[in-house]
């Protein structure tokens, strides 16, 4: 009897050994995997929160602001600086024209350079330069541009860049197409925007190209990366605005000069220029007299 309870005891014993491990080995288990699916699931809300703010930024981002200089060095530098920040703030921008359309086809250069063709300049000091240390200084964004009128634009681009490239604060040149007398005069086609482009960027990959005009979309090329288009219309602003929001309707990145004398009235406000065109990234104010 004594023999058989013992046997019964041992038998009762060897399956509580076996049993309980194998239950509280698939308990840990799938506890262990609840909480991996829980922590997967915690990440890719996180990522899905990150990406969707980073939309939001995106979409919600404010248009690039500041002045245009039209090749005036007459005002310290430090003044276009102040007037830069007062419009833009520290991401202030200046389009300052560093090549000047004269009479007879020509085009000036602020800046010490050999006469060629219809290239030209009347001094031997460089006005542009302490401008661009000045802008540099304040970390404000420059955008050179250029008045060709009868010169070759590739040519203007390759004088401008070759001088003043090493500037952190230049994000790219801009062609003023108003005053283009070259091939299709007022008009850019795709294959001279290639070309610009990728001259600009064999500079720098991260410059962009600009292109002026008060014209319709027919004198532009059609959109690219790295592609902003200016509108500098003048006269009314309800009609301005109005011709500023179909020119923008066939581009991803645009911008308006604002401000001229000639206008009624002078400035557009911030809140009728993003009305018109939500796409835009550049808003210039002139200061013309």
């Amino acid at each position: 009897m004594l023999r058989k309870q013992l046997g019964t005891l041992f038998l009762v014993t060897c399956l509580i050994l076996t049993t309980v491990p194998a239950a509280l080995g698939s308990s840990v288990n799938k506890t262990t995997a609840t909480d991996h699916v829980t922590q997967k699931n915690a990440e890719k809300s996180t990522i899905l929160t990150n990406n969707e703010a980073s939309t939001n930024n995106t979409m919600a981002s404010e248009p690039l602001k500041g002045v245009w200089n039209n090749c005036e060095f007459s005002k310290p530098a430090g003044d276009w600086s102040e007037s830069a920040q007062k419009f833009g703030g520290e991401q202030g921008v200046v389009d300052l024209v560093v090549t000047q359309a004269h009479a007879n086809k020509l085009a000036y250069l602020p800046f010490p350079f050999e006469k060629e063709g219809y290239i030209y300049s009347d001094g031997q000091t460089d006005k542009v330069e302490p401008y661009l240390d000045k802008f540099d200084e304040e970390g404000l964004k420059v955008i050179l541009s250029i008045q060709p009128n009868g010169a070759d634009v590739a040519d203007l681009i390759d004088i401008v860049l070759s001088r003043y490239s090493h500037h952190k604060s230049v994000i790219g040149v801009n062609i003023d197409m108003e005053w283009k007398l070259t091939g299709n005069p007022n008009h850019a086609s795709n294959k001279e925007r290639d070309l610009w482009l990728s001259k600009i960027q064999s500079y720098n990959p991260g410059y962009k190209l600009f292109l002026t005009n008060f014209k319709d979309h027919t004198y532009f090329p059609d959109d690219t990366k790295d592609l902003v288009i200016l509108y500098d219309g003048e006269g009314a602003q309800s009609e301005i605005l109005n011709e500023y929001q179909d020119l923008a309707s066939h581009y991803t990145s645009v911008g308006i000069y604002t401000g001229y004398s000639s206008n009624t009235p002078r400035t557009a406000s911030h809140e009728n220029i993003m009305d018109a065109a939500p796409n835009t990234k550049y808003i210039l104010h002139a200061i013309d007299d």
